[in-house]
Formats: structure tokens, C-alpha cells, sequence
């Protein structure tokens, strides 16, 4: 964890100051918001063949959720504090025993990468229980033509009346919560985040010919997929643990949307995602949605920014797109840059977070305007180590605020990831 010093003197003033800036306190200290995470889960987390190889005997890609939630909490190129252990085809049986790999491979428990400091774990299981969906994509998509418009597979996996892949999510949703339990029993200050599993199917219920099923077995299994989602969402809130639903904000992102997906259908891309697994594009929704769950409502984002100056090709609007991998600069080479946001309206606001690039700022200051004439400061430091910085004041009205490098970091301009501004 960075140690970030601060000044007790720093009384720096831009623009139209009418209020002299506080003297900075000890709380005002910027964190690093999550000290050391930890992705558990099965294929619908590790993203299998989603170009950018973590693990080849576990399918894992550098690029699913976990990885990009990690970039965008700044712990990714951080030493020791994130541990994505999630491998495909795994259960719940494989957070707490050994687990063999599709590719014959011997992992340990999953659990295992949980420490006594981890803060944040990411849960993604309970799809490969008992073959549930190992049973729809072995056979469902074979037993199409056997009746083009009914539910074939529903009726293959129905006995005496009773929907036999229905009868396993109430066994899933035990073992799910005994998994919370043993998170808990490892790292008892962790936030455990159980995250649902994505939309597959289209909710018209039309086949297309990336989803070659009968209507009624779209039916059928959207209807499982949901009560899956359910049973997870219940053992997480039983056990005061927080879910994130995943199904719901994927309508119209199915396998039959085109280049508007976020989910493979029934032909594995070796070059893009296994069958009936999400794309990238699936990933970086989901990391989006898990990280807004965790963090609130960035009352910054899609509106106006502007800064005092720009190297080209990093627009100031490049820090507030939500997007991880791209970034504002300031032109080379000179301090008291800044980036400044018009939220609209006047609002209260108590905190925000900064992904600085390698460019980062050694001193700054957050201002904050109602008229964007006239400016106080809120918060300051001199010592600042760049990385991700959780920055929270007394909460305060403004519409605008700015962000003012004093001072360089290094011998470039000031560079930001993101920079997003809340009220809670």
C-alpha cells in the first residue's frame, strides 16, 4: 500500500480564488481503494478464447472482466495486488478442492489465493454444477432438427414431468453460499461481489444462425438462465453479500445482435470467444457494471470536460469515456496544467477517483466552482505517487470542478486514465 505524504502548508491559489484552500488533514489522504482482489469463477469469468492468453490450461484471457476491472481500480500494474485464479469448466466443488483442467492439468482450490488483507473478491460460479450448462451445450443445438418448432431439449431433459437441470439451482444456491461463507472465514474485511452470469439468448425467442434452436428451447433455457441468476442473487443477499446482475442490462447485447454482442453463439471462435461464452465486448460491460456497483453513480461521466492544454491525440474527453485504456495529457513539460469538469448542475460531491497514467501529478489540487468563475479549494498535496488515488473532502456543492497539477511527477506533462467524480 503507497504511503502518500502530505503538505500541512500548501496554500496554492488559481484563477479566481475567492476562499483560501484548507490546510490538508490526515484524511485526506488519497488511498489506493482496493488493496489486493481476487477473481474466483468458471469459464464465464476466465473468457475463453478471448485473444490475450493469462492461462492457457484454464482458457483464462487478460482481457475478461476481472483483468479490466483491475486496470480500471489501478491494480493491474501493481505488484502483488491482483490475483485472477477463475479456469474453465470449474464448479463450486473447485473453490475449496483440487480442480483438473480441461487440459488434464491439476489446480488447487481456488480459495486458496484468498488472504487474511484481500478487500475485494469477484464470485462467478455455479453454472457447472451438476453439467448444467455443460448439458444445453452438449445437445441442444444437435436436437434442433428433431422439431424445428417446438423444445426438444426441454423435452429430452424433462422426466415424469419434472425439468431435470430446474432441480438442480436449489442444491447450486447451498453450495454457492457455503463458497460466501468460506470467503469470508479467509478475508473477513472483504467486499464479496457475486457476479450473475450474461445474457445468451435472444429474448424474442427467434432463432438465428448463431443460436440454430428451436423457439421453444430458447424459451426454455433463457427461463433456466434466469432462475440461475436468481438462486445466485439469493444466496448473495442471504449471506449480506452484494450481486450483480448481469442478465438484465445484456438485453439486446444476445448472440443473435451482431456486432452489438456481447455473448458467442454456438461456434467457438478461436480468435474470439468460445461458443455460447461472452466476447470481449461481453467483458468490458460486465467489468463496467461490477465497478459501478462497487463505486455509485460517476456523476462526471458523458459530460463536458476541458483542460488548459492537450498533447495530440489524448483529448481531455478521453478521461471521462469509461474506458480504462485511454487517457487526457497535458502538453510537455509544464506544471499548473489542469482538466475541468461541468457536471451539469450544482450537485454535492464528496469524493473522486483518479487513474493517473505514468505522467502523474506530484502536487494538485481539487477545485470546485458553482459558476465556474469562482473557485475553492477542497483538497491538496504536494506528495503524491501517482497510480490510483481515492480522494474524499467534506461534501460540497459545486457544478464544476478541476483538477490542477501544481507539479509534475515526472519530466512529461500530467496524464489521466480517468477521472470520476461521486456523492457517496
Amino acid at each position: 500500500m503507497r504511503v502518500k505524504v502530505l503538505s500541512l502548508t500548501l496554500m496554492l491559489v488559481a484563477g479566481a480564488t475567492a476562499l483560501a484552500p484548507p490546510i490538508a488533514q490526515a484524511a485526506d489522504v488519497p488511498g489506493p481503494g482496493v488493496h489486493h482482489y481476487v477473481a474466483l469463477g468458471d469459464s464465464f469469468t476466465a473468457g475463453p478464447f478471448i485473444p490475450g492468453w493469462a492461462s492457457v490450461d484454464c482458457a483464462r484471457s487478460n482481457n475478461n472482466y476481472p483483468t479490466t476491472l483491475a486496470v480500471k481500480l489501478g491494480l493491474y500494474y501493481e505488484n502483488d495486488r491482483f490475483t485472477d485464479v477463475s479456469c474453465s469448466a470449474a464448479d463450486t466443488t473447485s473453490m475449496e478442492g483440487d480442480f483438473t483442467t480441461v487440459l488434464g492439468t491439476n489446480r488447487g482450490p481456488q480459495l486458496d489465493a484468498i488472504r487474511p488483507d484481500t478487500d475485494l473478491v469477484t464470485l462467478g460460479i455455479g453454472g457447472n454444477d451438476e453439467t448444467f450448462f455443460g448439458t444445453f451445450v452438449d445437445t441442444c443445438a444437435d436436437l434442433q432438427n428433431d422439431d424445428l418448432t417446438g423444445s426438444p431439449c426441454q423435452q429430452a431433459n424433462t422426466v415424469n414431468g419434472v425439468d431435470q437441470l430446474a432441480m438442480i439451482l436449489p442444491r447450486t444456491k447451498a453450495r454457492v453460499a457455503r463458497v460466501i461463507q468460506a470467503i469470508k472465514e479467509r478475508a473477513p474485511g472483504a467486499r464479496i461481489v457475486v457476479v450473475g452470469y450474461l445474457r445468451v439468448l435472444p429474448a424474442d425467442l427467434t432463432p438465428c444462425v448463431d443460436v440454430p434452436l428451436s423457439p421453444g428451447d430458447i424459451e426454455w433455457f433463457d427461463g433456466l438462465e434466469r432462475q440461475l441468476n436468481g438462486v445466485l442473487s439469493s444466496a448473495a443477499s442471504e449471506n449480506g453479500v452484494t450481486f450483480v446482475d448481469t442478465y438484465g442490462p445484456g438485453l439486446g447485447h444476445d448472440a443473435c445482435a451482431g456486432d452489438d454482442a456481447w455473448a458467442q453463439g454456438v461456434y467457438t471462435d478461436v480468435f474470439e470467444a468460445g461458443a455460447w461464452h461472452p466476447l470481449k465486448a461481453g467483458m468490458d460491460a460486465v467489468a463496467q457494471l461490477v465497478y459501478d456497483k462497487l463505486n455509485g453513480i460517476d456523476l462526471a461521466a458523458g459530460h463536458l470536460v476541458t483542460a488548459s492544454s492537450t498533447e495530440s491525440g489524448y483529448a481531455p474527453s478521453k478521461a471521462l469515456d469509461r474506458d480504462p485504456y485511454t487517457r487526457w495529457a497535458s502538453y510537455y513539460w509544464r506544471d499548473n496544467e489542469w482538466l475541468k469538469v461541468d457536471l451539469g448542475s450544482k450537485r454535492t460531491i464528496r469524493r473522486l477517483e483518479l487513474n493517473w497514467e505514468y505522467a502523474y501529478a506530484r502536487g494538485y489540487r481539487i477545485e470546485v466552482s458553482t459558476d465556474g468563475s469562482t473557485w475553492r479549494t477542497v483538497w491538496s498535496t504536494i506528495n503524491a505517487d501517482g497510480g490510483h488515488d481515492t480522494v474524499r473532502f467534506v461534501p460540497t456543492a459545486a457544478r464544476y470542478v478541476r483538477l490542477v497539477g501544481a507539479k509534475r511527477g515526472t519530466r512529461y506533462g500530467i496524464s489521466l486514465y480517468d477521472l470520476e467524480v461521486y456523492n457517496s
